[in-house]
């Protein structure tokens, strides 16, 4: 095998490498993409009633985020008006409207979610100190932390959290800081003390109230403070006694302390957040990311195309591997075939006619082309003539047998039309001379070869799961290519040939 085929291999597989990576582990991309996606029904009910002449109902509403997708929203709102409006702390459902005898308002929708890859939040400004603590308090906050002021901030979040967990009971030391904290935890809470204690260690902080994104029902969203370590935000229990678990299924509804439901004009009951998890398609889960996406290489995606060309590149992508394996099969096993093209389009073809009927049908075409084909080769026609007359016996063919399909609620067999029947002239061409110098046993032996690579090609382009990975990761058709041309410069053995010529392998 020679150098530059093996160098174009080579570069192929490395630029493959690189794309699979960055998708992979900078744009999120799930590694087994046949994996069935989650989601989470979202709903929200609440029942409210006018004291006024006009009521307005505020209600916070999950925002997208990386990783996050919001779809298929819904909202009921019965006799009031609807408004949706966004801010910078999220997204709010507005009602608004007189409900003398109650309303219900309503809310749904799907969250999918994924992995969202590397994302690199921008740093948040530093906030202010609580208006309510005092000039005096904020400089004895900082000097309780001012040991720790300039460690790393994930450093100084565990500390403020064992400030936290560690306030003395009296009586205090002289000059002991502990009195000043217990002094500010009775004056102004657990929660106001370690934003404060946050705000004085440098610490970005800001309260937070969501819904945990996971099987249940909340009749009031949950509280707590998130704090900025450097790369992400970090959920924190509104005491300060402990970091969150399982940050990833937090759903942050308002972002600056905002409560979630607010009503003017009125009164709410029965308030309810019902979070049920879902299973999607992989199809639909990777579709719902990739096509709002404003990445590059997502806006160059295959799910951009229209709806009804995405289908036909579903098959097409697979093709090449079909010619790959014939020329394995071919090149390296030595397996008889009628060219190239050939098993490839009668397995695209198996897909309407299923692998049985279409089978038998390529089976009883190429019979009755062969006995036409001999009454031709006495009229002694030329060439293209002959060849029209056979496409023409096999348009025949096709026709009759979508007749007798009708007749029999047979469907696959009036699927005919969709075989590529010009190959099919050729095969039978092929096949005659086949016959003429190899003989019978060889035409067949090739035959058998042909529907067996068709019959494998057939499965592989069948497959689901290899349909959805060349779809999201087109770059594998450069892996294939890369095989194809090493497989191209292989020139020794087929092992059909150890066994054709075994009687020299054996001693004289």
């Amino acid at each position: 095998m020679k150098r530059p085929a093996v160098m174009v291999a080579l570069c192929l597989f490395i630029l493959t490498s690189v794309l699979l990576l960055y998708r992979i582990v900078g744009l999120g991309y799930p590694p087994l993409p046949a994996s069935t996606g989650e989601a989470f029904h979202f709903k929200f009910d609440g029942h409210i009633k006018s004291t006024g002449s006009n009521t307005t109902l505020s209600v916070a509403l999950p925002s997208e985020r990386p990783g996050l997708i919001i779809t298929e929203e819904y909202f009921g709102s019965g006799s009031l008006s609807f408004n949706l409006t966004r801010t910078e702390s999220g997204r709010y459902g507005i009602w608004t409207g007189h409900a003398e005898n109650g309303e219900i308002v309503s809310y749904r929708a799907t969250i999918v979610t994924r992995s969202p890859g590397i994302v690199k939040l921008k740093p948040p400004p530093l906030s202010e100190y609580p208006p309510s603590i005092s000039p005096d308090e904020r400089a004895s906050t900082e000097k309780a932390t001012e040991k720790f002021r300039y460690l790393p901030i994930p450093d100084r979040i565990g500390l403020v959290l064992n400030l936290m967990n560690n306030i003395p009971e009296e009586p205090f030391p002289e000059g002991d800081a502990g009195k000043f904290l217990k002094y500010m935890e009775a004056k102004y809470g657990r929660s106001m003390l370690m934003l404060a204690l946050c705000r004085a260690a440098s610490i970005p902080v800001r309260t937070v109230e969501g819904i945990r994104l996971a099987e249940g029902i909340a009749s009031r969203p949950l509280t707590w403070v998130d704090a900025w370590n450097g790369q992400r935000w970090v959920g924190i229990s509104t005491d300060g006694k402990e970091i969150l678990k399982d940050q990833e299924t937090l759903l942050a509804l308002t972002l600056d302390g905002t409560p979630t439901v607010q009503v003017e004009g009125g009164r709410i009951s029965e308030v309810r957040w019902d979070i049920g998890r879902i299973i999607i398609g992989q199809w639909r889960h990777n579709y719902e990311h990739i096509a709002r996406s404003e990445r590059f290489l997502d806006r160059w995606s295959l799910f951009r195309l229209p709806a009804e060309f995405q289908q036909t590149f579903r098959i097409l992508l697979l093709v090449p591997i079909g010619a790959l394996l014939i020329s394995i099969l071919r090149n390296i096993i030595g397996f008889p075939t009628f060219g190239i093209f050939m098993p490839v389009l009668m397995a695209l073809s198996f897909r309407n006619t299923g692998l049985i009927y279409g089978l038998a049908i390529f089976a009883g075409v190429i019979l009755i082309g062969y006995a036409a084909r001999r009454l031709l080769d006495r009229l002694r026609l030329l060439l293209v003539p002959r060849m029209s007359v056979l496409l023409t016996l096999v348009i025949v063919c096709f026709t009759l047998l979508a007749l007798f399909g009708n007749k029999f609620g047979m469907r696959q067999v009036m699927a005919v039309g969709l075989l590529p029947f010009v190959i099919l002239v050729m095969t039978i061409e092929r096949f005659f001379v086949v016959v003429e110098e190899h003989g019978i046993r060889t035409a067949l032996q090739t035959s058998a070869g042909s529907a067996a690579v068709a019959f494998i090609t057939y499965l592989i382009i069948s497959s689901e799961t290899l349909q959805l990975t060349f779809f999201i990761y087109p770059e594998l058709l450069l892996a294939i290519g890369a095989l194809q041309t090493l497989v191209g410069r292989y020139t020794g053995y087929r092992l059909s040939e150890l066994s054709r010529f075994r009687e020299f392998r054996s001693p004289s």
